[in-house]
Formats: structure tokens, sequence, C-alpha cells
């Protein structure tokens, strides 16, 4: 190749390389205020993480969500800027029967409550001794874990290992928040072996290990809070959205509760669990973030406000307001996320904790994948999918990711986060894909 050749080749080479940026300034000017663009990456990113290697520690100013998959339940572990942790849920049990079949990741040798608390040791902060918060959604199984018979006993305390109970073998906890404590008896005594033993583990820890128990109280914004440097990074609230039916009215600590009088109501009409559910929203700078347990409504779409007085969700969602990034409701059931709920957070990014299958369920994700619903660009991520969901569920191959944990990593002061997708198939931590960044609305 001539000299003369060369320069020309790299010349006309400059030139595109200009247009093309010129082409893509056009393009992000034109995107609406709330629709920042994913931009998946499968080599070095400016951050320092790579695509097939190790997701980087957690670093001071840095807020991670991260969504542990088991296969069993769902499992979150929240790592503030300054290093707070706060566990939301544990998973479930190790065997389920048809349709919950999806297989328990990494493997089925050890029971998801340690695969979770391994997953943590691994992500906590360096000096942390401790899950500064443990928070359990709901009273279900795949959420706080399930004593059966063969669940194996607590090396003291007399009660058996599930769940939040197993991550606390493991990990020491410092305080558990929940929707029922102390009685347990709204909207009627909760009963049954697995409620036994969770007491059981709550009053031992207190009484030997120090735990503190509390009930989640809507409307605060200072029960959930920073515990190591809170002044150094402003910005950072949880603001408790719901529990027991009982919602933020979103002014001041102000809330209201949606379910009628009990004794209004005959028992058969009493709200179910899922209903109960604990959400809460994380503000740091401008990102927001959003979980609702398994908030759900009684049929495909939620009615207006005030025409079902039991309709939790919607009024969660009005009382939320626009997110960022969301939890899925109910692992993305046919009964939760309706498009009422999903209008008023309108999310960039939808993260999907699967357990079964037909998680997501088809109208589910119809409604999350929806520009009729809320416009702009969304992204999903789901944690596990199984064939018969990729049969039945329309379009979920277009979905960001159909397997692996789910980590949301938003930068120092919160104006920006992208997504890391992780193998759940060992505990290297290797990242399969990266998304972002995305601009915190």
């Amino acid at each position: 190749m001539t000299k003369t050749v060369l320069i020309r080749r790299r010349r006309a080479l400059r030139r595109a390389v200009s247009l093309s940026a010129g082409a893509f300034a056009l393009v992000a000017a034109a995107i609406p205020a709330g629709s920042a663009p994913a931009v998946p990456t499968s080599d070095a990113a400016s951050d320092a993480v790579v695509v097939g290697q190790p997701l980087p520690q957690w670093q001071p100013g840095e807020l991670d969500i991260h969504h542990i998959n088991t296969g069993r339940g769902e499992a979150s572990l929240l790592i503030l800027p300054d290093g707070t942790s706060m566990l939301v849920d544990a998973s479930g049990k190790r065997n389920e029967k048809a349709p919950f079949t999806l297989p328990t990741r990494p493997d089925p040798t050890r029971a998801p409550g340690e695969w979770v608390a391994r997953y943590v040791r691994r992500v906590l902060p360096r000096d942390a001794q401790r899950i500064d918060y443990a928070m359990i959604s709901h009273f279900h199984g795949d959420h706080m874990g399930t004593a059966v018979e063969e669940s194996p006993m607590a090396r003291q305390g007399g009660y058996q290992l599930s769940g939040i109970t197993e991550v606390a073998e493991h990990v020491p906890i410092g305080t558990i928040v929940d929707r029922g404590w102390p009685d347990y008896a709204y909207p009627a005594p909760i009963p049954g072996r697995n409620m036994r033993n969770y007491r059981k583990f709550l009053q031992w820890q207190s009484a030997n290990r120090g735990l503190r128990v509390e009930r989640f109280e809507p409307g605060r914004s200072d029960q959930i809070k920073m515990l190591h440097r809170p002044g150094d990074y402003p910005g950072v609230t949880i603001r408790n959205i719901a529990a027991n039916g009982v919602v933020w009215t979103g002014q001041g600590n102000a809330t209201r509760g949606l379910i009628p009088q009990l004794a209004t109501l005959k028992p058969d009409r009493y709200p179910d669990e899922n209903k109960l559910s604990i959400a809460f929203r994380l503000s740091y700078g401008a990102f927001d973030y959003f979980s609702g347990g398994d908030l759900s409504v009684k049929g495909e779409e939620a009615v207006a406000p005030g025409e079902d007085p039991m309709n939790v969700e919607t009024a969660v969602g009005v009382a939320t307001g626009a997110v960022d990034a969301m939890k899925a409701n109910h692992h993305g059931s046919w009964d939760a996320n309706s498009a009422p709920f999903l209008r008023a957070l309108s999310p960039q990014v939808i993260v999907i904790d699967s357990r079964a299958e037909g998680h997501p369920a088809v109208n589910s994700f119809a409604r999350f994948t929806s520009t009729a619903i809320w416009p702009g660009k969304r992204d999903i991520f789901i944690t596990n999918v199984s064939p018969a969901t990729f049969k039945t569920t329309y379009g979920i191959d277009k979905a960001a990711s159909t397997q692996g944990h789910v980590v949301i990593r938003v930068a120092p002061g919160g104006a920006s986060f992208r997504v890391f997708v992780l193998d759940d198939t060992d505990e290297t931590m290797r990242v399969k894909a990266a998304f972002g960044p995305y601009r915190s609305q």
C-alpha cells in the first residue's frame, strides 16, 4: 500500500468518525427527558467493570442494589453510600413441587438461605461485621424462608434454618424490620409452623445476639437510615411507602388506611398476605428505586383509586411517583404490576425476580413493554426464565437479560447508574453483560 493511499484512508476514517459523532449528538438531543438510553458494553468501561471479569467491590459513595437469584424466591441486598447494608427478604426453601421447579442457583448442594448468606458475605464492605438491617416484606415462604420437617436445626436456639433464619446462622444481623412485630396478629393471628419458627428465632436472637426487631412504620423516612457516615452522603432517603394496607399520603409522615375496619368484613374478605406487603422508595440524589414485595391487584388491571378500597398497589404507585428503577411486584405474576401502577412509576429499568414457571406472566410482561402505558425506553432484567415461560410469554426474548443476578450500581451523588448481570452458575461474580450509564431522572 502506498503512502498516499494510506493517508487517504486515514482521512476517510477520521471523517467517518466525525460524522458518526455528529449523528450521535443529534440522536441524543432528540431523546425525550426520562428515556435515557442504555448502551450494552462488552469491554472495559470507564468505571473498571469488565465483562467476563468479577464485578469490582462496592466503593464508598456508590449505591449497590443486588437482586440475588437462587431460583427459590426473592432476596435483595442494598449497600448504601456509607456502607450501611439492608437485606430485603431471604429466598425460600430448597425443594418445591411443580410449577415451582426453577433450578436452585448456583446448584442444589446448599439451601437457598445459605447461598444468599454466602453472596452477602462476598459483597459486603470489607470492614462490615454484620448485615445492618434485614427487612421481611411479608410472611410468605419464598420471601422469609420455609421451615419444614426436614429443615436442619440451628446450632443454638432450638429453631430451624430456612431463609432469614439460615442467613443469620452465617452472617449476624443488627435489626430486623417486618410488618407484624410484636404480636403478628393482623389481620388475624398468623398461624403455622413457619411463623412459630420465625418468632422463636427472633426471641432467641434478641436475647442472645442483641438483635433488634421493629415494626415497619409507613410514612416515615427515618426508620431505616445510614448508620456509619451519614453526614458524608446527603440526599439518601428510604421512604416507608406502605405496609398492612396503610399508605403514605405524600405529605410529611401522614398515612391513610385502605383496608376497611376488620369488624365490617367477613374473614373471607380479609386482605391476603400479598396486599399487606411492605413497600419503600430508596432515593439517592436524582436516583429513585422502588421495592414492594408481592403487592398485587385482584384482577389483571387495577381500577382507579377509590373505586376499590383495597386497591393498595395503585395507591402505592401514586404515593411513590416516578422512579428510575423498580423491582417488579409479585415476581411479575399475572395479578400484579397494573397499568395505573406502572404509569405512576414510569421506570427506566425493571428487575423481575422470578421463582416459578410463568414468571413473568404474559399479561404483566405486555404491560412492562407497553409505551401506551408510559412513553420512553425501558430495559427489563429477569433473574430466571424457564423454558416453558419462553414459550408462553410473548416477546420475552427481547428482555435485556433472562438469567443471572442483577446489580444496579448508582454512581456517587446519584446522577447516573449502570446495571450488571452476573453469572449465577457459580460464585465468581463474573459480569455477563453491562448496561448504561442511565441518567437518573
